[in-house]
């Protein structure tokens, strides 16, 4: 199965509450991976003040896809963003904060499906840009 085969059959979704703990180990995860974990002050709390969820009316300020492999509960990875707004375009847009893909699951096209996800709900909001800064 090629690496495109296998994010085409992936599942994406909106994170929900339940999710929580999930963002929270993936966010330990990235700030490992960039060698800052004594940076992470999140808590499942915090989150769940925080972030909006899938079914929820919770008014957070971030939202979390998440990306599954075909057949699987394990969460592969996440995208979390926030809109934003351009006064020059008159239109909101969304930045992305975090992009991760545990690394048992890099090379199968999961970062790149969440970007394409993400594109898609830029063009849903009628968003003018899609911006990500990587460091």
């Amino acid at each position: 199965m090629s690496e495109f085969s296998a994010a085409s059959d992936a599942n994406v979704r909106f994170a929900t509450e339940a999710d929580v703990p999930t963002i929270l180990a993936l966010v330990h995860e990235l700030a490992a991976y960039e060698k800052a974990s004594s940076s992470v002050l999140a808590t499942e709390e915090s989150l769940l003040k925080t972030l909006s969820f899938a079914g929820s009316s919770s008014p957070g300020y971030a939202r979390t896809l998440l990306v599954f492999p075909p057949n699987s509960e394990e969460c592969a990875g996440l995208a979390l963003f926030f809109h934003n707004y351009s006064t020059w375009r008159a239109a909101p847009g969304i930045y992305l904060e975090d992009l991760f893909v545990r690394p048992a699951y890099r090379g199968r096209g999961y970062g790149k499906r969440l970007l394409g996800e993400l594109a898609r709900e830029t063009k849903r909001v009628g968003g003018g840009r899609l911006e990500w800064s990587v460091l």
